[in-house]
């Protein structure tokens, strides 16, 4: 047993050491052209997307919410049974607003880990059939992949150039789901985890191509001090009293320490662009975390509690957009 544990102990220190090397690579392969043509988005004709990849909205919808799932993701068609049942109340409670949930944010290219030119496509292939039949040896593996990109994105040599293709990525899925960007609707990424940090990667170069205020809302969300963060057009954060990996980031990243006050971080929260709530006793994932529907806190299921908040949390980002938008026409007006 001692022997088997040792040789598992050392396959994981490889697959870490080998992650943590190879992380940056896929995004200035991609960004050379190595795994593809940059197509303009909507170039090609996209498929309608799956009933649940949009939100079916009556009339135009106030906002398009675009899903970044956290680490645990393989692919943007591909959610988790508890992703699936968040997004499912999330609809329900936001009918005004499309919420587009194909998107795969770790990778620049949007290409699922068991597709494309991927050396170790062969390994994600595995870890897919696994994930479904929820075996527990490969998901560490998937996460340390993912956390590393996670890395790639806050890192300020690579994030740029990361930022930019996930923003590419995510007009397209918009595109296919209806959206237009001539009309200028607001967009809110909604990033979990690791997906906060490639929201506000990508806002910055969404607005640019776009036009539209993109603002983002998070939850439990990882995130360094980025321009994006100051850029953005508001960043609520949400996070749980319990959720150590939310307080890890705040003394992982720098620019989040108080006495950087010059960091896009505390500028924004001194210009309140950016707000941090504490939203109940709730940990990062798994029992107790934000998708755990069994869970209760104050008479609702953390589940519950999740989906209330975050739907508070993207009115009240309409609100100030629309606020905005009303002193530009009366600064344009006089």
């Amino acid at each position: 047993m001692t022997g088997v544990l040792g040789y598992i102990v050392l396959l994981g220190a490889i697959i870490f050491v080998v992650s943590m090397i190879m992380a940056p690579f896929e995004t200035l392969g991609w960004w050379a052209g190595w795994l593809g043509p940059h197509d303009e988005p909507g170039a090609a004709k996209a498929a309608p997307p799956p009933d649940r990849d949009a939100s079916p909205v009556s009339q135009a919808p106030r906002a398009h919410v675009v899903f970044l799932a956290g680490i645990g993701s393989i692919s943007g068609a591909e959610l988790m049974p508890s992703e699936e049942a968040f997004l499912t109340r999330l609809r329900d409670s936001l009918p005004e607003f499309a919420l587009v949930t194909d998107v795969f944010p770790y990778a620049p290219s949007g290409l699922p880990l068991f597709t494309g030119q991927r050396v170790f496509r062969w390994l994600w292939r595995t870890a897919r059939r696994w994930r479904k039949a929820q075996t527990f040896l490969l998901p560490p593996i998937l996460h340390t992949r993912n956390l590393f990109q996670v890395l790639v994105a806050a890192d300020n040599r690579y994030g740029p150039i990361y930022g930019f293709g996930l923003s590419r990525v995510i007009l397209d899925r918009l595109i296919a789901s209806g959206y237009a960007p001539a009309d200028g609707c607001p967009i809110i990424l909604m990033g979990s985890s690791g997906g906060g940090q490639i929201a506000v990667s990508a806002a910055p170069y969404l607005a640019a191509a776009t036009g539209a205020s993109v603002s983002v809302v998070a939850f439990g969300g990882v995130m360094a001090s980025d321009r994006g963060v100051t850029e953005a057009g508001r960043l609520i954060s949400l996070y749980g009293s319990r959720d150590f990996v939310y307080r890890l980031a705040r003394f992982a990243f720098p620019g989040r320490w108080p006495i950087f006050a010059g960091s896009h971080w505390n500028r924004a929260l001194r210009e309140k662009r950016l707000v941090e709530r504490d939203i109940g006793p709730i940990s990062h994932t798994g029992k107790g975390g934000y998708l755990d529907g069994q869970a209760r806190w104050r008479d609702a299921s953390h589940l519950e509690l999740t989906v209330r908040e975050i739907s508070i949390a993207v009115r009240s980002v309409m609100q100030d957009v629309s606020a905005r938008q009303a002193e530009t026409i009366e600064g344009v007006s006089l």
